[in-house]
């Protein structure tokens, strides 16, 4: 059984915490999808192999919650090809996984996997009629398919986001 509680004192301990709206920043418009000043963990600060640095499809952050790791990418909703779904799914766990290795956390995964949830949050406002329908097909499949890697899987609105996260709470 891994050792989240640990884990999570760790980070909080050793990981780089950004504020929600730096974390859910559009670096190509200077948009943030969330407007919070909540703290969370900066999943791209995790120290990576260098020859992987740019190549590795991560998740912004990455919460503590309910003895679950959860991964948090944040969309602006233009177009998402479905390979950056599987890939920030899937590497957000294997970096996670290293990085806590590395830091001599000598856990040992089973499936199915209970602990792991990955959410991706975006911005209603910037999509097209069209991607609500690719959105929920997306989750649909890919929830079947990686049923035994996470526990949860979910595209979202960030207005539910907020709800579920409680955004307006101070602590984390």
């Amino acid at each position: 059984m891994m050792r989240i509680n640990e884990i999570e004192q760790f980070f909080k301990d050793n990981v780089v915490k950004k504020s929600l709206t730096e974390l859910s920043l559009d670096s190509s418009n200077g948009i943030s999808l969330l407007n919070s000043e909540k703290k969370s963990f900066d999943f791209d600060t995790l120290d990576k192999p260098v020859i992987y640095k740019d190549k590795i499809k991560t998740s912004d952050t990455i919460y503590f919650k309910d003895d679950k790791i959860i991964f948090v990418e944040f969309k602006r909703g233009h177009k998402i090809p479905e390979t950056q779904f599987r890939l920030k799914a899937t590497e957000s766990i294997i970096t996670f996984y290293n990085y806590i290795f590395t830091q001599n956390f000598q856990e040992s995964l089973c499936f199915p996997n209970t602990l792991f949830q990955i959410y991706f949050v975006y911005n209603k406002a910037n999509i097209s009629a069209t991607a609500l329908p690719f959105f929920a097909n997306i989750e649909r499949k890919l929830r079947i398919q990686y049923k035994h890697l996470l526990s949860e899987y979910h595209i979202i609105e960030s207005e539910k986001f907020e709800r579920i996260f409680t955004l307006n709470e101070k602590t984390f």
